[in-house]
């Protein structure tokens, strides 16, 4: 009787042990097996190559940013150096260009882009895509001719779909984009045309509130979500844009406050995007 119960005793204790083995392989499976979680999108446009990359980069990372625009026509050792060091904190980095004249002559934009496609080719696609700053309204006569370049906008963003199926492009556009054109046969507000063909679209919703930034763009995010589209709300620290438009007055931390505001009320898969890292380090904390 004591061999049977000692028998049974270990056979017992090597059950529990096998169950208890077979369950913590079932959860180191499952840890390795889920997707981790990923940080919210938030940008910001880098303009200066005057900029110390190391100290910049670092304020992004501390910062949870995720992608970066640099302006660098040149694509040279800067932007791989830029990149690179981006790429080690987890932050993707595009292309930022933006003239207004290519609207009529897009001669400039083609060479920039077979430029990137080689810079592409030649680094590994250490690039993200490429994201365009052009604005109509920064044409003297923009008041006069709305709709003329209003379609010239549109026809470029298609014609960049079209023409570079690869290439992810943003396009950051004012939030009272709403004037109705024709284009391709099809009748409706310009804002709407330009989600339909971006790859994604950056909304220039520059109000020091919450609400308002929202408010101002609250058309573009119901249209983003009923067609599924990627769209980020974009937020401004640039001086000259005035009190109600920058958050030059109220800081830092206010502001950072108010996009996580922003963000609840907002799709998960939305972005916001900060103009710009330079002006933004700049700001007082509080």
């Amino acid at each position: 009787m004591f061999l049977f119960k000692m028998f049974r005793s270990k056979l017992f204790g090597k059950l529990i042990l096998f169950l208890i083995s077979i369950i913590g392989i079932f959860f180191v499976l499952l840890f390795f097996s889920s997707p981790a979680k990923s940080k919210a999108s938030l940008g910001t446009w880098w303009w200066s190559k005057e900029l110390n990359i190391d100290e910049y980069i670092t304020f992004a990372s501390k910062n949870n940013v995720t992608e970066i625009y640099y302006c660098n026509y040149n694509l040279d050792s800067n932007f791989i150096d830029l990149a690179q060091k981006a790429k080690k904190k987890n932050i993707k980095t595009y292309l930022l260009a933006g003239e207004k004249e290519w609207l009529l002559d897009r001669t400039g934009l083609d060479a920039l882009v077979e430029k990137y496609i080689q810079f592409q080719n030649d680094n590994n696609n250490i690039l993200a895509g490429v994201h365009l700053d052009i604005e109509p309204h920064q044409f003297d006569d923009f008041e006069a001719n709305r709709t003329t370049y209003l379609l010239k906008l549109v026809e470029l963003i298609k014609t960049n779909k079209t023409t570079y199926p690869n290439i992810c492009f943003d396009y950051d556009i004012p939030f009272w984009l709403d004037d109705q054109i024709t284009f391709d046969g099809k009748t409706k507000e310009t804002y709407k045309f330009v989600l339909d063909y971006a790859n994604r679209t950056f909304v220039m919703s520059y109000r020091d509130t919450a609400e308002k930034m929202i408010d101002v763009s609250k058309e573009e995010i119901a249209y983003a979500k009923q067609n599924k589209k990627t769209l980020f709300l974009c937020a401004e620290t640039y001086s000259e844009e005035g009190d109600n438009v920058s958050f030059l007055e109220e800081g830092k931390e206010y502001m950072i406050t108010e996009i996580n505001k922003v963000r609840k009320e907002i799709p998960s898969d939305f972005g916001i995007a900060i103009h710009n890292i330079k002006t933004w380090k700049n700001l007082k904390n509080k």
